[in-house]
Formats: structure tokens, C-alpha cells, sequence
């Protein structure tokens, strides 16, 4: 008897069905569609009166049935109504899944109450969500706050609705933001105030390497600030950069307690965005006398030749072995000992953690400059190599004759002109520190001397579109600092 169960179901299916389908419905949900507004959506889904298929709802209703009584290798799963496609993670083995239909992301956002994050993608950047993914993947508190997200990718070209008829994704004012240019989006449907729900929150323009700052993504989704867990040893910390590919920093602490570094923990490294930037190098702690197997002997790590500009105190190094460039790899590219009983505050940490890829003495001309009090704009476009390259040989000229100046500019002028955007004018400006100085205290010298001279200072202080700084020791123990600007 029991047998026959499935099958009498099957039949009262079937007659329910055929009774059903010769009544008039409007039971099927609108096709969905773009909101005009990008902040928010039209309402809820209104009711189609022409979608209604007996046939299709036929085969739906036995394929429910079926499902339920007849066992599948498939299992009963179908797919919704929101198409999806999935990127492979880092991990190699977990995929995550991304809306394509704006309409459908929205509403799913909006019942979920959850947050929708847009990636908008260019010609040719359909590998920006993979490599978003990857990276996010490296921080587990971040990417949960990933996963729990409604994620939507969408090429820039999708057009919108709008009053004036239809626009462009990127170029619709909720997304004024992205300036244009492809990048993510937050629409947030979470909060609790209405005059927020659903609308655009937050804005990140994509980088030309699709590597997109982390500690930003992590505010704008909400996650919680990584714990910080330190290594212990140096060689294993080395060893570990390597592997990964990853940049190393290495915290110099005095032996016993070290009231700065107790300080700079509780006042600097406590902060959410420092700690998101923070778990995308591999971290080391370490006492100032520590020692470690290096160039076939055992020494103290902090008196090694590569450290010398930390001028033996606690603080803070760290070494490239993110960047395959022979200059940069496995190279110390930033020192930054506390000096008398200051430490680095929030604000100078994230300058420290942002500074471009480059040598130890451009990193460190570029940080003075970010951080000189009045913020001159300079160094905020985009490093260029070539005026990396310029800045760095005329200071090794000016360091070796031991003379600052604008020496040959003339011809230099024109070389680098040639080099430049189309439409950029380079400028130049020099200056030198007081004999002894060390490398920081030298960087903030020479950007204290621009900032004297009207015209330098102009040069330093307006927006670029490229730059390049550096600065070399002449025999005469003064620093010598270049920069140059196209604008």
C-alpha cells in the first residue's frame, strides 16, 4: 500500500493543476528591474497580469512533487530568481557568489536588511571580483562581513533609469563617488535611520592594481577589527614574508616593559583602520637585544647594518618582500624609531602603512611630506618611477659634490618633460639638512626648508598628477632631498 502513496499524490497534483491553470492569475512577479534611484527601490515587486504560463506552473507544481517523494542525486535545490555567478576564493576550494541583476540585489538587500555591495567592473577587469575576494579572504573578520553581504558586480556600462531616461551605472549622481571610474559601492539597508536605508553610503574608486585598501572595505562593511597576534621570532617572521609574499613589520621593543610601546599599543595599534591594514603583512615583535642567525652568525637583530637608522631604539622597521623589483625585495624600506618620548599617532600610522612602494629614503621623504601639518597635496597623486628615478639621481649628484641646487635642470628639464603625461610640466625643488641629522629627522628638515621658500613650497603643496621624491648622504653627513612634480 504504501507504494502507492507517491502516486496518488501524483494524481491529486495533477488534477489540482489543471483545475488551477484555467483560472485567470496574477500570481507571477514583475520581471525586476533597475530602480530609477539608485539610493533607493521603486517599492515592492507589483503584479504582472500578462506572465501567467498553465504549462509552466504544471511542470513547476510535479517537479515539487516529484522532488518530494522521488529521491534525486541532484537534490530538490532549483535555482532562484536572482541570477548568480560564483569566483573562485583564494582558498582554491570555497566559491563566493555574486548578483548580477541590480533590481534583484536591491530587493534581496532590502528584505535581507543587509548591505549591498556593488563592485562596478571596466573593459577587461572582469578578474576585479576574484582578486577582491582573494584578498579579503587573507582577513577572516573581514571576510565574513563579506559573505554576509548581498554582493553584486555589474560592468559600468549597465545602464540605469532615470528622469532624463536611461544612464549609465557609474555616471548616475548616487555613484558621484567613483568620479567615473569603476570601483565599489556600498547601498546600505541595515541601518535602522531612515535617511540612510538604501542609500549610497560609501564610495571607492578602483586602483590600478585592484588593490583595494582593506581597512576601507572593513569600515564600510562593518567588520570587526582583527585581532593583532605578533610573531616572536625573527628568522620564522623572515622566513614567513617570504612564503606569502607579504611585507614584513618588525616592532622593536625595549627588554622588560616598554612604557612607549605600551603607549603606542594602547594609543595607535588599538585603532580599527591601523588593524585592518595592519593583518596584510606579517607582523613581528621583538625586544631591542633579540637575536637571530643572519649572514651565518648569530646577531642582535636591531644591530644589523640594514637597521641602522633606527639609531638603536625601539620602534618600528619594514622590509619588502612583497615587491619583486631587486631594490625593493627583502630590502628595509621604512625605520621609524620613537624619538625622545613621542610615538607615532593614528594619523601617522596610516600614513606609514600607505606609503607607496619604493626605496628606504624615498618612503621616508614621501612620509614627511604626507605628514608635514599643513598637508601639501603633492604627494598625494600617483608616484611615478621615472621621477623616482630623476629625484634619485640628482641627489646622489648633489650628495657627491656635496652642493644643493637645480645643477643642470636645463637639460633635465626637457628629458623629463618628455617622460611625463601628456599635458604635465615638471617642477623641481631641493634642499638639504644640518649635518649629524638622521634619516627621519633629516626628511622633516628638508620639508620644513620648502616650506620657507614660497615658491618651492608651491610646488610641494599643490596637487600633482605625478611625483617622485628622494633624498641621499653626502660624505658630509648632510642629507640632500630632490622632488619633482608633473602637473
Amino acid at each position: 500500500m504504501s507504494r502507492l502513496v507517491p502516486f496518488v499524490l501524483l494524481g491529486l497534483a495533477v488534477l489540482i493543476c489543471c483545475w488551477v491553470s484555467g483560472i485567470s492569475s496574477s500570481w507571477a512577479a514583475a520581471p525586476a528591474h533597475a530602480s530609477a534611484n539608485a539610493a533607493k527601490p521603486a517599492g515592492p515587486p507589483q503584479a504582472s497580469t500578462s506572465s501567467w504560463k498553465p504549462g509552466t506552473h504544471l511542470w513547476r507544481t510535479l517537479r515539487r512533487v516529484l522532488d518530494a517523494v522521488v529521491p534525486h542525486e541532484r537534490g530538490a535545490r532549483r535555482p532562484s530568481d536572482a541570477t548568480a555567478t560564483r569566483e573562485e576564493s583564494g582558498s582554491g576550494s570555497d566559491t563566493i557568489a555574486w548578483l548580477d541583476e541590480y533590481g534583484t540585489a536591491l530587493r534581496t538587500a532590502a528584505r535581507q536588511r543587509k548591505r549591498l555591495l556593488l563592485l562596478a567592473y571596466g573593459p577587461g577587469q572582469e578578474g576585479m571580483a576574484q582578486a577582491l575576494a582573494e584578498r579579503l579572504a587573507q582577513v577572516p573578520e573581514i571576510a565574513r562581513a563579506f559573505q554576509q553581504a548581498v554582493r553584486l558586480k555589474l560592468p559600468t556600462d549597465t545602464k540605469l533609469p532615470s528622469k532624463a531616461g536611461d544612464i549609465e551605472l557609474i555616471r548616475h549622481p548616487s555613484f558621484s563617488g567613483l568620479g567615473g571610474k569603476p570601483g565599489l559601492a556600498l547601498i546600505d539597508f541595515s541601518t535602522s535611520d531612515p535617511a540612510r536605508c538604501g542609500c549610497v553610503v560609501w564610495t571607492l574608486p578602483a586602483p590600478a592594481d585592484y588593490r583595494f585598501d582593506l581597512a576601507e572595505v572593513a569600515r564600510a562593511l562593518g567588520a570587526a577589527p582583527p585581532p593583532l597576534r605578533w610573531m616572536t621570532d625573527y628568522a620564522d617572521a623572515v622566513r614567513a614574508a617570504t612564503q606569502q609574499g607579504k611585507m614584513l613589520l618588525v616592532f622593536f621593543c625595549s627588554p622588560g616593559h616598554c612604557a612607549l610601546s605600551s603607549r603606542f599599543e594602547a594609543e595607535t595599534l588599538s585603532d580599527p583602520e591601523v588593524r585592518a591594514k595592519l593583518a596584510e603583512m606579517v607582523r613581528v615583535r621583538v625586544t631591542t637585544d633579540a637575536k637571530a642567525a643572519l649572514q651565518g652568525g648569530e646577531v642582535v637583530v636591531l644591530n644589523h647594518p640594514a637597521f641602522a637608522e633606527m639609531l638603536g631604539q625601539p620602534g618600528l622597521a619594514i622590509l619588502d618582500f612583497a615587491h619583486k623589483d631587486p631594490q625593493l625585495y627583502s630590502h628595509v624600506v621604512s625605520v621609524f624609531p620613537f624619538v625622545g618620548n613621542e610615538v607615532y599617532t593614528t594619523d601617522q600610522m596610516k600614513v606609514i602603512l600607505g606609503l607607496p612602494p619604493g626605496t628606504l629614503t624615498q618612503r621616508t621623504l614621501i612620509y614627511a611630506v604626507r605628514t608635514h601639518p599643513e598637508r601639501p597635496a603633492s604627494a598625494n597623486g600617483q608616484v611615478d618611477p621615472n621621477l623616482l628615478s630623476e629625484a634619485e639621481s640628482h641627489s646622489e649628484y648633489q650628495a657627491r659634490i656635496g652642493v644643493q641646487g637645480h645643477h643642470a635642470w636645463e637639460s633635465r628639464f626637457h628629458r623629463i618633460n618628455a617622460r611625463l603625461p601628456a599635458g604635465c610640466l615638471a617642477y623641481e625643488v631641493c634642499a638639504e639638512s644640518w649635518p649629524g641629522q638622521g634619516l627621519l629627522q633629516a626628511a622633516i628638515e628638508c620639508v620644513r626648508c620648502w616650506r620657507m621658500s614660497s615658491g618651492h613650497w608651491h610646488s610641494v603643496a599643490s596637487p600633482s598628477q605625478v611625483y617622485g621624491y628622494d633624498m641621499k648622504r653626502g660624505a658630509n653627513g648632510i642629507w640632500y632631498a630632490t622632488g619633482i612634480v608633473g602637473r
